[in-house]
């Protein structure tokens, strides 16, 4: 980790001397840039135990929509902060995590109606906070960037599926759950990305990839088990200078 930091500490210096080089010999730009961008997630939820990595299976329609806001330090490097709304979804998973083994949500109902399997999602408000390193100069710019995602859980739901077979013919009811004094209100994460960034006119459009590290526990139930949450985004948006 200490080396990841030097690393990128002497990536940053590199690029501010070469951006203010650029910048003696050109006419300064506007400074401050605001935008919105919408994009769409595939989700990976882990245990914390190591023998039960597959807590649950990959979500792969996770929706976020957001703003943000930034700085142009000089003409290569910049700070960002965004506003996300955003969806976290897992499929398929293992509902002890969430509820007690005699939970009577998970009980049969009779011989005919038993649990099939249990969905869930979590929403949040992500406050992303990153440092942006441009590639090159000009109307078309690759950039890097790293930063924390600050998240903020204010929904969550379990949706369980249950089979019911009458007559050997089967058929699927889902009933819905509020599950937010489960999962904990906040979590922090390590983000990292890529992409370009094109102007048009007055306008700039972006698109990129990014890839959320979980490593916080967020079961909020006193049971010994807990689980994280890692994404990965593909986003685009639209960005204007003031």
């Amino acid at each position: 980790m200490k080396k990841t930091i030097l690393l990128l500490l002497i990536i940053v210096s590199f690029y501010s001397l070469k951006a203010q080089e650029s910048s003696e010999s050109s006419s300064p730009g506007k400074k401050i840039f605001i935008g919105a961008k919408i994009g769409y997630g595939i989700t990976n939820y882990e245990s914390t135990l190591k023998s039960e990595k597959d807590f649950a299976k990959m979500a792969y329609d996770n929706l976020s929509y957001g703003i943000l806001a930034g700085y142009k330090l000089n003409s290569l490097i910049s700070f960002q902060l965004e506003g996300n709304f955003a969806q976290y979804g897992a499929r398929k998973i293992i509902p002890t995590y969430i509820y007690s083994a005699n939970s009577p949500l998970l009980a049969p109902i009779g011989t005919t109606s038993t649990v099939d399997h249990v969905d869930m999602d979590i929403f949040s408000i992500d406050v992303p906070v990153t440092i942006k390193l441009s590639l090159k100069e000009g109307d078309f710019s690759p950039y890097i960037y790293a930063g924390v995602n600050y998240g903020i859980n204010v929904l969550g739901r379990s949706y369980i599926v249950r089979k019911i077979t009458y007559n050997e013919v089967s058929d699927y009811r889902t009933s819905t759950d509020d599950i937010t004094a489960r999962i904990v209100s906040n979590e922090f994460a390590p983000i990292v990305g890529c992409g370009a960034i094109v102007k048009m006119f007055k306008l700039s459009f972006f698109g990129d990839i990014r890839y959320k590290y979980g490593f916080t526990n967020l079961s909020n139930v006193d049971n010994g088990l807990g689980f994280t949450n890692s994404a990965l985004w593909v986003s685009a948006g639209v960005l204007l200078d003031l």
